[in-house]
């Protein structure tokens, strides 16, 4: 199994949210979706964090893809910056207490000739907010590095459902394709 989820380390820094003040989150300005090239920067509880989805050379079942993966760590603010030629990012507002927060992982795994591969990745997170309002980041195709944003209600419903994947080797004869979608809840 390749896992490209998030670590331990990134799992307890999410934790460490819960009760803090998510002040606003930084992002180059939306041009046509609610989308930002790889990278989202964060200010909770007075720290700042940033997440990416960066392409990375990854084994994904039958060959080494450039995949897109999923990372949010500390960081200083100026760490933080747009990804994109003459890019600025621009502050979005939060200003609410995290009650909780959501990881979205898939389990991919693919079938062919009774050898059987699997991919662990994390797809996105999902903040809680203690208004009920709810502001999510998903990596929604294993090879783009946009990070789709919204705000809103129930968004883990919004994500990209895992039929899709099924659906990317319908036409892959001899291939066998299963998806299982976890969320981990952390308070």
């Amino acid at each position: 199994m390749v896992d490209i989820s998030f670590d331990s380390v990134t799992m307890e820094t999410l934790k460490c949210m819960i009760g803090k003040t998510f002040e606003k989150y930084l992002c180059d300005s939306f041009v046509f979706s609610p989308n930002a090239f790889g990278v989202v920067g964060f200010r909770i509880g007075g720290k700042s964090y940033k997440m990416t989805s960066g392409l990375e050379a990854v084994r994904r079942f039958f060959h080494t893809d450039d995949n897109a993966v999923m990372r949010f760590a500390e960081c200083k603010p100026h760490e933080i910056g747009s990804m994109m030629d003459d890019g600025k990012l621009i502050d979005n507002p939060v200003g609410d207490s995290i009650s909780s927060i959501e990881v979205v992982n898939d389990f991919e795994t693919v079938t062919h000739s009774g050898d059987r591969r699997t991919l662990h990745s994390t797809k996105g997170v999902i903040f809680h907010l203690a208004s009920g309002n709810e502001v999510s980041f998903e990596i929604g195709t294993w090879f783009s590095e946009m990070i789709t944003i919204r705000r809103g209600y129930d968004l883990v419903k919004e994500f990209t459902p895992t039929k899709d994947f099924l659906e990317e080797w319908e036409d892959s004869e001899g291939y066998t394709p299963e998806c299982f979608r976890e969320v981990i809840l952390l308070k």
